[in-house]
């Protein structure tokens, strides 16, 4: 007989062993005292002794009864310590924290808040993986992701972090090579630098809403290079390799350094926004409450482009 089928008849016994009453333990379990005396009846069929003496007006132990009482006891109370400190798993934050984060995203934004994170909470481990791709949170073992493209799943809670937009941007030295381009139409002629999404093997696609508020959609005509790291685009639209468009908050210090111009201001670039995702809000385990409450507050209070 496998353990686990003695053990859900065991609350029942010890309550009626140490109350010697069925009404009494029924009451105190919140159960009909038919349930407690079939449960006890139950336990002695799979232990093959009898437990108890029952009368019409009384109940005592016997002495097979008494034996197994003081055996028992000791476990009991190992099993209360042990749903005691599980339970405590879910209200104390400690543990490891799986969290997957975009690369350049990360370093900017999250890295860091990791400090002054581990701070309040020094009993988490955070297990940070910087990496360009949309996770699967179930099948990859991830407690938390962040990001903007999320699949459709009826399971995945998102809570939005910020907006996203992107920019259009060249090298000065390119700009004086090909010219300032005036209108959508005219990127299509130039060298561009395009992103691969690392989780779908496709490439970004290039739209722009107008002034009008309509949206444009072009194919460039000329791929210079392809890249599946977003820190790149910036870097190699730099050099004068082509125009790219990259996140607004990636292009701006390399605007302010003067190295890439953004291009058609007036047409915006809107992206999905920022999200943080995990599987349930059900028995959700204090580390990953803690953390999204945490990071959630912080981009409350800024904002990104």
């Amino acid at each position: 007989m496998h353990q686990l089928d003695l053990a859900k008849y065991l609350p029942a016994f010890l309550k009626a062993a140490s109350t010697l009453s069925f009404s009494k333990a029924a009451r105190e379990l919140d159960v009909t005292p038919a349930a407690i005396s079939k449960a006890v009846k139950n336990l002695e069929e799979k232990l093959g002794v009898r437990l108890f003496h029952r009368t019409t007006h009384a109940l005592s132990l016997t002495e097979d009864g008494e034996s197994f009482y003081r055996a028992a006891c000791p476990t009991a109370f190992q099993l209360y310590q042990l749903f005691e400190s599980t339970r405590n798993l879910k209200t104390a934050p400690q543990g490891k924290l799986k969290v997957s984060v975009p690369e350049g995203y990360g370093k900017k934004y999250i890295l860091p808040l990791v400090q002054p994170f581990l701070q309040l909470y020094p009993e988490i481990e955070l297990d940070l993986h910087l990496d360009d791709r949309a996770v699967d949170l179930v099948s990859e073992g991830y407690d938390v992701a962040i990001g903007n493209r999320i699949g459709n799943d009826v399971n995945i809670v998102a809570r939005k972090l910020t907006d996203m937009q992107i920019t259009c941007v060249a090298s000065p030295e390119f700009l004086a090579q090909y010219g300032q381009p005036k209108s959508v139409a005219d990127l299509a002629q130039l060298p561009c630098i395009r992103y691969r999404s690392a989780t779908s093997q496709r490439l970004f696609p290039w739209r722009f809403i107008n002034q009008q508020g309509d949206t444009e959609f072009f194919e460039p005509r000329k791929t210079a290079v392809i890249v599946n790291n977003v820190e790149a685009l910036c870097e190699l639209a730099s050099h004068g390799v082509g125009i790219t468009l990259v996140a607004t908050w990636q292009a701006e210090a390399y605007i302010k350094q003067g190295r890439l111009v953004a291009l058609l201001p007036e047409c915006t670039v809107k992206l999905p926004p920022a999200q943080i995702y995990y599987a349930s809000r059900a028995n959700q385990p204090a580390k990953v409450r803690v953390f999204i409450d945490y990071i959630v507050e912080h981009f409350s209070q800024v904002e990104l482009n």
